[in-house]
């Protein structure tokens, strides 16, 4: 009796260890696309606010000129910024850079506020959409892409 007892307890266990090892297998693959899905948006997030700082530093220099040659400055080392002439110096960095540069994000556009807060920090904000490569059922919500906003400050000097 115990020998048949013995063989039915291993018929019912045949094949338990292969659907545990699906569904590790199920839940390892779901976990791989979540953590693709995330790492690609953070690089895109990366990408964005490394151009936001080179816009930045680059409208830094840019010197509103009426102000400087007719205003009021604190010292001769002050160099007044503006909102106008952070956007301006904004505008022609991306005019003159490579297609390439604002084509590989998707809906790219300078966002407020770009500017100069208090003329002696040029402040530059982008935004951009990313769309993840892997959407697995955990970004369903996020399937039609997640909304990157990044800003960036350099002190003129």
């Amino acid at each position: 009796m115990t020998s048949t007892g013995a063989r039915l307890r291993e018929r019912r266990e045949d094949g338990q260890i292969l659907l545990l090892s699906l569904v590790y297998g199920l839940v390892t693959l779901a976990l791989v696309m979540v953590v693709a899905s995330v790492a690609s948006v953070y690089l895109e997030r990366k990408r964005l606010l490394s151009l936001a700082d080179a816009l930045a530093a680059d409208a830094a220099d840019s010197v509103d000129a009426a102000q400087f040659y007719t205003g009021d400055r604190g010292s001769v080392v002050d160099l007044p910024l503006s909102d106008e002439s952070v956007r301006a110096a904004v505008e022609e960095y991306l005019r003159a850079a490579p297609a390439g540069v604002t084509d590989e994000f998707e809906d790219f556009a300078v966002v407020e506020p770009t500017g100069s807060p208090d003329g002696d920090v040029a402040e530059v904000s982008l935004g951009a959409v990313s769309r993840p490569p892997l959407v697995p059922w955990v970004l369903i919500p996020w399937s039609d892409g997640i909304v990157i906003e990044v800003t960036a400050h350099a002190e003129a000097g």
